[in-house]
């Protein structure tokens, strides 16, 4: 059984949208080293790679551009419910 977190995957956009983990951290009010341990325990979940690392940038690979979408919807719709 899967035990994914909403914040596992606010972690995970952010990162995705800005690259680096280091930029991510100050989005999701997190260290640098939180921040990756996030994404390399999300990846460990899902056993899957979601980035291609490339120096200190991280590059969306196959299957993170097939989980962004996916898990962008899933935060806006947790946001709709905590406006009800």
């Amino acid at each position: 059984m899967l035990h994914l977190t909403l914040r596992q995957l606010e972690i995970f956009c952010a990162v995705a949208q800005a690259g680096s983990t280091v930029a991510a951290a100050d989005a999701v009010a997190l260290s640098q080293s939180a921040t990756s341990s996030a994404v390399n325990e999300l990846e460990r979940l899902l056993s899957l790679r979601l980035f291609d690392r490339a120096g200190k940038r991280l590059l969306l690979n196959d299957n993170g551009r097939a989980l962004l979408p996916r898990a962008l919807a899933l935060l806006d719709g947790a946001a709709g419910i905590e406006l009800m």
